[in-house]
């Protein structure tokens, strides 16, 4: 019986290798996905109840339509079961090695924490920025900073959280950006990040305006984060070379190119700096950081069995589908039904798979169902009381993920809106 110490090593091992095993171009991702799979199950025992609860009832009910669709003469496809979101796996476990070198910024601790609307949005923007990259954990490096006595107020705990979901919009290096390319293959990054940055501007704006530091009615005094946005190059030099490598080789997923730069670059900029020595901080990453990832590697994996399963399962219904067309009006309506889902609790990427396999045979316009996939994530996380941003932030800091819906309440119905005129806007661009 292996130790949990040992089982966490093995299993950054196996992840390691599954990102090398699924970025070459032309490849099976079979053994990617088998790879994902042993390293979930050593870490299984890192899932809380409810997270096993959860996984399990994906599992179940994709395997149930596998079945069905299999007794109805469906072929049975082990690669789409068990790789079937395997960039959005390897993307997850990639961009993990950015933390190793991107981080925004030490600030001395013995120096005032700033304050006033200036504060608010060095915090939001870096936050926002930050966490496009290297994800949640910019939200405890921020949140320890700023909490007082491991507290967060209610006006700190929004900027963190919509500023950092709110990246959802737009960045490559989200999952929200890797479930939304696999679901509507053919979208152009270009086009969906271009849609994403007005709603994320919106969504920071909003926020900035809801929380106004200068107003003594709304509480507490605004305590925000010396940021230092020198640090920031990384992830702009990253941008570059994706889109660089991608404009050279187009036909190669963007997925793969971030699965592939992400570590390599960090690999790059931890020699430079440290030499022979950076083999320690990368070491420790393999065999003890990638462990750290296993919520969301069971979640997604899961997902992926779901979603084949749907697929067997729409096989059998015939040529009927929910709409006949996919236009503004269907994006809007879809928009609305998953933040609705995400509102009771589910979490987006089980409604973009479920969705995104139901549409599937009406070919719609790829670039309309990302950014609207996106949008439902974006918001759909400020809503859902149950995301493991909320969660995190329940365990951390003592607030509950119920306070968060009713706080979030107005600021999603107003995201919704803004992203619904949006759609509109580009369904008529769509027609001219």
């Amino acid at each position: 019986m292996l130790s949990p110490v040992r089982r966490d090593a093995l299993a950054g091992v196996l992840l390691a290798l599954m990102i090398a095993a699924s970025v070459a171009p032309g490849v099976s991702l079979l053994p990617a996905g088998l790879l994902g799979w042993t390293a979930a199950l050593l870490l299984s025992y890192r899932l809380s109840w409810r997270q096993r609860i959860q996984s399990a009832w994906l599992i179940g009910l994709g395997v149930a339509g596998i079945a069905w669709g299999t007794l109805h003469g469906a072929a049975l496809d082990p690669t789409r079961i068990l790789a079937g979101n395997q960039g959005l796996v390897s993307l997850l476990a990639a961009v993990s090695f950015l933390r190793l070198v991107t981080r925004p910024g030490e600030a001395d601790p013995g120096l005032p924490a700033p304050r006033g609307r200036k504060a608010l949005w060095r915090t939001l923007l870096g936050v926002h920025l930050f966490g496009a990259v290297i994800n949640l954990s910019t939200v405890v490096i921020l949140g320890d900073r700023m909490a007082t006595r491991g507290r967060l107020g209610k006006r700190r705990a929004l900027a963190l959280t919509r500023g950092f979901a709110a990246a959802a919009f737009w960045s490559p290096f989200f999952s929200a950006m890797a479930a939304a390319l696999t679901y509507a293959p053919g979208a152009r990054l270009g086009v969906v990040v271009l849609a994403g940055l007005p709603m994320a501007a919106f969504a920071l704006w909003l926020t900035a305006r809801e929380i106004d530091p200068e107003n003594p009615k709304l509480g507490a005094p605004f305590i925000g984060y010396p940021m230092r946005f020198s640090a920031l190059w990384i992830p702009g030099l990253l941008v570059l070379i994706v889109l660089t490598v991608h404009a050279w080789t187009p036909d190669w997923s963007i997925l793969a190119i971030v699965a592939l730069s992400a570590p390599l670059l960090t690999v790059l900029i931890l020699v430079a700096r440290h030499g022979f020595a950076a083999r320690l901080p990368l070491k420790d990453h393999v065999t003890q950081g990638l462990a750290s990832t296993v919520n969301e590697l069971a979640l997604f994996l899961a997902a992926g069995v779901l979603a084949a399963g749907l697929i067997g399962l729409a096989g059998t219904l015939g040529d009927w589908l929910p709409f006949e067309r996919f236009g503004a009006p269907q994006a809007s309506l879809l928009l609305l039904v998953m933040v609705g889902a995400a509102a009771l609790g589910v979490h987006p990427v089980i409604t973009i798979a479920s969705f995104g396999v139901w549409l599937a045979p009406l070919h719609p316009e790829p670039n309309l169902l990302a950014i609207t996939l996106l949008m439902s994530w974006a918001i759909g996380v400020p809503a859902n009381p149950l995301s493991g941003l909320h969660l995190m932030m329940q365990g951390r800091y003592g607030i509950d993920g119920y306070a968060f819906l009713r706080w979030n309440a107005d600021y999603v119905l107003r995201c919704l809106g803004v992203g619904v005129m949006l759609l509109y806007a580009y369904g008529t661009m769509l027609e001219v």
